[in-house]
């Protein structure tokens, strides 16, 4: 018997009516080894771009496409999937960023999405209706959306590579995650996965080389739907918050993760997250597509990967969307504090002048008393610390301002480029607090700082080679 390895790829794949069935061609099975490239991200939650801040800050689309283009240009057999929970859900932000993830995907041209419930429903939106006009085939072979036996999307496709091989790629995803959106404003509901790849695996064996199964599970859910005809099975919801990284001291960009054997399955978790590594499967098939070895590895989106013009594009047009957004919002906040305080016969010009009255006085102040310690921070990057933001348009970004501006979450500090632009950078009220009053009353013991207050901005997310010993040194004052 024939052995076709099957990628079972667990998503949600759209189905208007009965799937279509795909025109393959036969096979040339002259050739003694294949090798075959599975791409793969899952979990980026929301995390479209970098933000620049640091030299080992890692990620972000752009990166991504750069990294896809140079693989395709030497792979003849390649397939490349977005795992779910690409999306993220907190923010206003959150529409926008979903509108660029469904362009990212697009343009760097991925054959499938297995989606998430952060894509299928939750906190009241359905944010896979963005991806289901085109930008990507969404595949699930085991979810319904109207509550009913007939399938939402298709439950699977058939990629011919540029060298010609067959791969076919099973969306599935777990029930036990599917609770989330088996609510009845949704009206879904999800099958047993079992259940389901069972009932597709024989026509896809049909018409493919390679089956893999994309499991939107747990790993150990995974594990139970190991079959002879399924080459490969990756599992795509995180479970485990452990974040595998490059060692600091390493050249590469490189992780080796674990991939297993069960039968002749191969089965791999996946391990990017944040959107800050992209997950390959390297698979070597003999004259029968069966798997004769396996590696798998994560590639952290560091700065060796320029960013994809078109995607920056694309981040340019967000970011005047967030920019226009935020004076959008602030504009009718001080209208309707305006329009309030008319209906109570208050003088405007008082409150505005006492509205506006702020507690920072600025660095340029703490300089008539402290200049040599001026002198230390002006050389510093905190000094530019917006000037980053910049270069990239991103100083709009409620996202990103509040580590490179000055008194962001308090009253009267910095709002925006446009309104309070002295407030700009990390200047010495970021880290001692306002000085209004240590001004007009000087003592010492004023705004103490330590390193918890620089960890609130480098944090291991945003920072996770930084040293407190030593950058402390840079700046001791």
């Amino acid at each position: 018997m024939k052995y076709l390895a099957i990628v079972t790829i667990a998503v949600s794949a759209a189905l208007t009516g009965s799937a279509p069935k795909p025109i393959v061609q036969p096979t040339d099975r002259s050739a003694s080894k294949i090798n075959l490239t599975i791409l793969y991200t899952a979990s980026a939650q929301g995390q479209i771009r970098s933000c620049n801040c640091t030299k080992f800050r890692f990620g972000g689309y752009g990166r991504e496409a750069t990294l896809v283009k140079s693989i395709r240009e030497k792979a003849d057999n390649l397939v490349l999937f977005e795992g779910g929970d690409a999306i993220e859900w907190t923010g206003f932000q959150s529409d926008l960023k979903a509108e660029v993830t469904a362009r990212a995907l697009k343009l760097i041209g991925y054959d499938a999405m297995i989606p998430g419930e952060d894509e299928i429903g939750k906190q009241g939106k359905r944010y896979v209706e963005l991806l289901e006009q085109g930008p990507v085939r969404i595949i699930c072979a085991n979810f319904h959306k109207d509550g009913g036996d007939k399938l939402t999307y298709l439950p699977y496709v058939v990629v011919t590579t540029k060298g010609k091989l067959k791969v076919g790629i099973i969306g599935l995803i777990s029930p036990s995650v599917g609770r989330a959106f088996q609510q009845a404003e949704f009206a879904s509901s999800v099958s047993d996965p079992k259940d389901a790849l069972k009932a597709v695996l024989g026509e896809v064996r049909k018409k493919a080389d390679f089956v893999v199964v994309v499991y939107h599970g747990p790993f150990d859910e995974a594990n139970k739907l190991v079959d002879e005809g399924i080459g490969l099975i990756v599992a795509t919801h995180r479970t485990s918050r452990e974040i595998l990284f490059p060692d600091n001291n390493s050249e590469t960009n490189e992780v080796t993760v674990p991939i297993e054997k069960r039968a002749s399955t191969f089965l791999a978790n996946a391990e990017t997250s944040t959107n800050w590594s992209l997950g390959r499967i390297d698979l070597e098939l003999d004259s029968n597509r069966r798997v004769k070895s396996a590696a798998h590895k994560l590639f952290y989106l560091d700065r060796r990967y320029e960013e994809d013009p078109d995607m920056v594009k694309v981040y340019d047009e967000y970011n005047t969307k967030v920019k226009d957004a935020v004076l959008t919002a602030s504009a009718k906040f001080k209208k309707d504090m305006e329009d309030m305080l008319k209906k109570r016969g208050i003088n405007l010009e008082q409150i505005r002048t006492r509205l506006r009255k702020s507690p920072f006085v600025t660095a340029n102040k703490c300089k008539e008393c402290h200049k040599e310690i001026y002198e230390i921070w002006s050389k510093s990057r905190h000094a530019k610390a917006m000037e980053t933001l910049k270069k990239t348009k991103q100083e709009f970004d409620p996202e990103c301002i509040s580590c490179h501006a000055t008194g962001v979450v308090v009253r009267n500090g910095f709002t925006n480029m446009l309104e309070t632009p002295e407030l700009a950078n990390v200047q010495c009220e970021a880290c001692h607090g306002p000085a209004e009053k240590h001004v007009a009353s000087p003592a010492k013991g004023f705004g103490k700082a330590d390193e918890h207050s620089c960890r609130s901005c480098h944090t291991d997310e945003r920072n996770p080679d930084f040293d407190y010993a030593q950058k402390w040194a840079k700046i001791m004052h």
